[in-house]
């Protein structure tokens, strides 16, 4: 608002100086409102100069204000969205579309930011709008009630197209979604399209999508475009009826009137800028409605936390446990055991038998729909989670490494030294794999680096399970997909780590079996049995159906 009025009084003494210097007079005099001028020309000039240089200072700190705000909004956003999706639960991390997030935190973040400076237009070209529409009334009440008339006229005749500019904005974001989603799913399939020749319909699948956004692209920007073209011809009717207004008021002081006309252009232009940032931010709306949802979504989904202290695990039981991820199709029914500390527990059973949902009850990423997950005694979700998380690690079938060291890679981002770190290399049978590397425990590796096979990669990620000390490992079919040397390291490591850790290992090779204490057998979501190997060699139909064929493709 003070650069608003700093301006007005620039524009009229440039007006009051120009008709001075057009009537050859050497003296500006003239009444501008409340204020009553009889200086030179040099004076006049001098005054002006120095509120230019007020204005130009104060719409720095303008300029400032929004590029900090929207900074610091971003910033907020993309922390607030991936700690909200970092707290929830597994099952909705689960349930989210490929690329879903990295969008939200990308594209959809961005569009956001841009209503704050929106706002920020709206709110500053509103006050400098408000602040010449005032200094206006000083020197005509009547054209300035014509010029607040025309305005909010205006502001009536579009607001039908920026409501169409905020549909647009909704569809566009739910297309970049769409998009997002469909490239990632490329991505991560594409070696799959390679061996199955399937790139040109993988082309035309996120053709389409491209296509379907740059529809709602194209109306996004028209919209636009449209509501500031209008109002800029609006803007000139504005300016006409300003000088009728004048004309009818028998303004006929030159210096008065140049002054107002040129007071009437600038409103017009921040009427312009008014208008433009109303529509902006009504079309990035809708983002900051999908961010809000989301975050409210993930919120509402975060993990309950426990309150006991676990400083060990020494016994295991799951009571009538059942599970189902759609009501009605259970995957898992009354499944009863228990464990004992130190014990080496092997599951096998056909597919879709309800192994990997067993996991991830053990790992307590989903909770038990009915029966008690006990541990110590105690109910698994009575324990602190930290506490569980140090307790207890994993080593899934498809193992994943980062963009990063050797030693970032087993560390993984724990507060680990390099003695822990190099101790649980050698428990997975990998430290001389890694002393044979071109830069030892600094080398590069990613998921997709040529610099180590399935079978290093399956070992460091066992040594970042057993670098936290855990009580409880549990393996995915740890020697499901290595070769005879990666197995016979990892057949090593489970052997030697066999009474110190309580070992839970999801078998495929029959063979992975040899240091089980007991072996559970599950089919169709029920245990069918739970015994040692000799047992269940003379009892178990399955068993014994996957021992002959393990021996037959030997």
């Amino acid at each position: 608002m003070l650069a608003g009025f700093a301006e007005a009084i620039v524009l009229a003494f440039v007006a009051q100086v120009a008709a001075a210097m057009v009537e050859n007079e050497p003296n500006v005099a003239a009444d501008l409102g409340p204020l009553a001028l009889d200086l030179t020309i040099g004076a006049a000039l001098t005054f002006a100069f120095f509120f230019a240089l007020v204005r130009l200072l104060l719409q720095a700190f303008v300029s400032y204000l929004p590029a900090r705000i929207s900074s610091d909004v971003q910033a907020r956003l993309r922390h607030d969205t991936f700690a909200a999706y970092s707290r929830a639960s597994w099952p909705v991390q689960a349930d989210e579309p490929d690329g879903h997030l990295q969008e939200l935190m990308t594209s959809q973040v961005t569009q956001a930011t841009q209503a704050v400076l929106h706002l920020a237009m709206v709110l500053s070209a509103g006050a400098m709008f408000l602040t010449l529409t005032t200094s206006a009334f000083v020197l005509s009440v009547p054209v300035a009630f014509v010029v607040l008339m025309s305005a909010s006229a205006m502001f009536a005749l579009l607001r039908p197209l920026n409501r169409r500019g905020r549909f647009a904005a909704r569809d566009l974001s739910q297309a970049d979604m769409d998009h997002a989603a469909g490239v990632s799913e490329a991505v991560r399939l594409a070696e799959e399209s390679h061996v199955f020749g399937t790139l040109d319909a993988q082309r035309e699948q996120v053709g389409s999508l491209i296509e379907k956004a740059r529809a709602a692209f194209f109306r996004f920007v028209l919209t636009g475009r449209l509501a500031a073209t209008s109002y800029q011809s609006l803007a000139i009717v504005l300016i006409v009826a300003g000088l009728t207004g004048l004309h009818a008021a028998n303004v006929e002081n030159f210096a008065s009137l140049g002054a107002v006309v040129l007071i009437l252009v600038r409103a017009g232009t921040y009427g312009q800028h008014l208008q433009g940032g109303y529509h902006g931010l009504n079309q990035m709306l809708p983002y900051l409605d999908r961010l809000d949802g989301a975050i409210e979504r993930y919120t509402s989904a975060a993990e309950r936390d426990g309150h006991q202290s676990l400083p060990h695990i020494d016994q295991i039981r799951f009571d009538s446990v059942g599970f189902a991820y759609h009501h009605g199709r259970p995957a898992l029914r009354g499944v009863t055991f228990e464990i004992t500390g130190g014990e080496t527990i092997g599951v096998i059973g056909p597919s879709g038998a309800g192994k990997s949902t067993l996991v991830q009850l053990l790992l307590r990423l989903r909770e038990p729909c009915t029966g008690n997950f006990v541990v110590n005694g105690s109910p698994a979700d009575s324990f602190l989670r930290s506490d569980w998380q140090r307790r207890v690690a994993y080593v899934s079938q498809d193992p994943r490494v980062l963009h990063g060291t050797v030693s970032d890679n087993i560390r993984y981002f724990r507060d680990l030294d390099d003695s822990a770190v190099e101790r649980a290399a050698r428990m997975a049978h990998i430290h001389d794999d890694i002393m044979t590397m071109a830069r030892g425990y600094d080398t590069v590796i990613g998921q997709r680096a040529d610099a180590i096979s399935g079978g290093q990669r399956q070992r460091i990620c066992l040594a970042r399970a057993l670098a936290g000390r855990p009580d409880l490992l549990i393996l995915d079919e740890p020697t499901s997909a290595l070769d005879m040397a990666s197995e016979a390291a990892v057949q090593a490591s489970l052997a030697e780590l066999h009474g110190q850790v309580t070992l839970v290992i999801i078998a495929h090779r029959m063979s992975t079996l040899s240091t089980c204490d007991r072996v559970l057998v599950l089919a169709d979501g029920l245990i069918e049995a739970f015994a040692p190997t000799a047992e269940l060699a003379d009892t178990n139909e399955f068993f014994r159906h996957a021992t002959a064929l393990s021996r037959r493709t030997a």
